[in-house]
């Protein structure tokens, strides 16, 4: 057979072959290049180079409340997505610990018959279900301290429901705990809380009972307790042990204070203090002296409406000294006009001279009655300041602490009507959040005071008496115009976080 044959038999048989080969390929592989990678672009996903320890912080921000009255929790949602989110869900009993759980009434009425219109297979379904998903979270989380949110507040009466016995196995591993309700139907002689440090008791809870506060107030290493009424009674306040070793504390206070003085003089450790008060009525100071508190750190007052006959914000500040304060938040949230507002400055200066604040660092004023000029003399009172964030009253709109002239304040080094110093006001100051109300703001007055303190050479800094400004908000009631804003791009650029927002569909100037 001459070359030519064998080649041409040769030829076919490759055809053959190759024909055959293909139609194997087929049935193995997908049979475009595309369908190849349809398949296999999980496998280029960025989030295969995140490391195990970044991605479980990652879950661990998302699941920071497992809702079971939710039928797929977050720990359950992410331990869905993939093998490797599974593993690795499984495997970080942190995940499976932040628990909240709402148990619903043990009985129905109809409203107008008065009968009870709840099917008790209904009602054994659902506790079914919530059991089964609680026992699986506290399963998978192992013996990791557990966060409890446990609202209660509808079951008012026994039986009790079957899950909570299942967290009251688990109470020596119970570590921050939110309660709601009055009654916790369990046997409370069988329960330890060696290791719950934090309690708070949410609205719900109108009056102390012998059984779960106190129990609770028996853990031995309680050190954050916050209560959302007037509940320290005199039962309560026998637990001496337990107010004396606290160091963050929320309170409420009342028109009288009583409650409030008393519960201060119990605590000598307090490192944070939150109060939050409602005018209702005539308001009382008590007739001591203002009280030192020298370990306080942080201190956050909330006042809640106006009332012509009395302020509790202006009252507590006038019953304390904090020397060794450093993060103050002052808030008052208003619904409603009113005609002649509270004006808090005296007080809120009487209380900056008497504390002589030399290491406050971070001041919030929200919804403070309170004008550019007295702004401006507060802050003279704190030059160690590096946080400062103000929110004017939004309702009563006729005091605008964020002026031009305040604004012009803040310059590295210019005077302003305000000031006849060139000497930086704050100059520590690092991180500003404005929120203007009014119409009428001065853009290039703002610009110029941005970047007259955008230092980011640490000796020129030095050689002004200044750090470098590194982050900025600035809200603005809009639309507004753009333009006047552009040159802050520049510093965005250089490495100054700055925000410029405005109200809109898209609201993002900078």
């Amino acid at each position: 057979m001459s070359d030519e044959n064998h080649q041409s038999s040769f030829d076919s048989l490759l055809k053959i072959d190759n024909v055959t080969l293909n139609e194997k390929l087929r049935v193995w592989y997908p049979t475009t290049i595309e369908e190849l990678s349809e398949k296999l672009s999980g496998l280029l996903s960025p989030i295969r180079r995140v490391p195990n320890e970044i991605l479980c912080q990652i879950f661990l921000y998302s699941c920071g409340e497992n809702d079971m009255n939710n039928e797929r929790p977050a720990a359950l949602i992410i331990s869905s997505v993939c093998t490797r989110f599974r593993e690795l869900a499984i495997s970080y009993p942190a995940l499976w610990s932040n628990l909240k759980v709402f148990f619903p009434a043990g009985e129905v009425y109809d409203f107008d018959t008065g009968e009870i219109i709840q099917n008790p297979l209904e009602v054994l379904e659902q506790e079914t279900k919530l059991s089964s998903l609680i026992q699986l979270h506290l399963d998978r989380s192992k013996n990791h301290p557990l966060a409890l949110d446990l609202d209660i507040a509808g079951r008012v009466s026994p039986p009790e429901h079957p899950s909570v016995q299942l967290l009251t196995r688990e109470s020596s591993r119970w570590k921050y705990l939110v309660f709601r309700g009055i009654a916790f139907d369990m046997d409370h002689g069988r329960l330890s809380f060696p290791s719950l440090e934090s309690v708070d008791f949410d609205r719900g809870l109108v009056a102390w009972r012998t059984d779960t506060p106190e129990e609770f107030l028996l853990a031995p290493n309680i050190n954050d307790l916050r209560f959302h009424n007037e509940i320290a009674n005199n039962r309560v306040l026998k637990f001496s042990d337990t107010w004396k070793s606290l160091v963050h504390l929320k309170y409420p206070t009342t028109p009288s204070f009583s409650s409030f003085w008393r519960v201060l003089e119990l605590c000598p450790m307090l490192g944070s203090l939150t109060l939050e008060g409602w005018n209702t009525g005539r308001i009382t100071i008590p007739s001591h002296l203002p009280r030192t508190l020298p370990t306080l750190s942080s201190l956050t007052v909330i006042n809640n409406g106006f009332d012509e006959l009395g302020d509790s914000l202006q009252c507590i500040l006038s019953l304390l000294t904090t020397p060794n304060l450093s993060e103050l938040v002052l808030e008052q949230t208003n619904e409603e006009t009113v005609d002649c507002p509270h004006q808090p400055f005296p007080h809120i200066y009487q209380f900056f001279e008497r504390s002589q604040l030399r290491s406050l660092t971070s001041l919030v004023m929200h919804g403070l009655y309170i004008s550019g000029h007295d702004m401006v003399e507060l802050l003279l009172k704190v030059p160690s300041l590096k946080i400062l964030s103000i929110h004017p009253d939004l309702i009563n709109g006729m005091a605008n602490p964020i002026s031009k002239s305040f604004i012009e304040s803040l310059h590295a080094g210019r005077r302003s009507a305000f000031r006849d110093s060139v000497e930086p006001l704050v100059p520590k100051l690092r991180e500003l959040t404005l929120k203007v109300t009014a119409q009428r703001f001065d853009p290039p007055s703002f610009v110029d005071t941005i970047a007259s303190r955008w230092l980011p050479d640490e000796t020129s800094a030095r050689e002004l008496g200044l750090v470098c400004l590194r982050s900025v908000e600035l809200h603005l009631p809009g639309p507004v115009d753009a333009k006047p804003y552009e040159r802050l791009k520049q510093f965005d650029k250089a490495g100054l976080r700055i925000v410029v927002k405005c109200e809109g569909v898209d609201g993002y100037i900078v």
